[in-house]
């Protein structure tokens, strides 16, 4: 199965990119664009909703760590969701697992978006210009 990648800018900061089938060196270049794309849109946040990606190979792993590092110097965040179990062993391998924050589904996701939120509103170091 190829690649499909279907993104959703769900706010002015955000966007969802949804993977599925097979993230290899023949289909990573795509997943790459998109993702630049969304970076060029202004993303500090994207979304990956990895519930039908099948495989990954170490350049699809490549293309994820240098978004995880571009987010980084951004103050932005990647968060990854629905990982199947033969992805998420991929990642354990490579040794990247904990560093990377990984949902197992986007009710989690939600709960964790709107603690981090409460806490900033709270504390207020919630800048709106970011």
């Amino acid at each position: 199965m190829a690649l499909k990648i279907t993104a959703i800018k769900t706010d002015s900061r955000t966007a969802q990119i949804t993977i599925s089938g097979k993230l290899d060196s023949e289909t990573s270049a795509a997943f790459d664009q998109q993702i630049h794309k969304s970076l060029t849109a202004g993303a500090r946040i994207i979304i990956l909703d990895m519930a039908a990606l099948e495989m990954i190979t170490s350049a699809g792993v490549g293309v994820i760590m240098k978004t995880q590092t571009t987010l980084a110097k951004r103050t932005g965040e990647m968060m990854m969701l629905n990982m199947q179990p033969q992805i998420k062993k991929v990642f354990e391998i490579v040794r990247l697992l904990p560093t990377l924050t990984v949902f197992e589904s986007t009710a989690e996701m939600d709960n964790y978006l709107i603690k981090i939120q409460e806490r900033m509103q709270e504390d207020g170091s919630f800048d709106s210009a970011q």
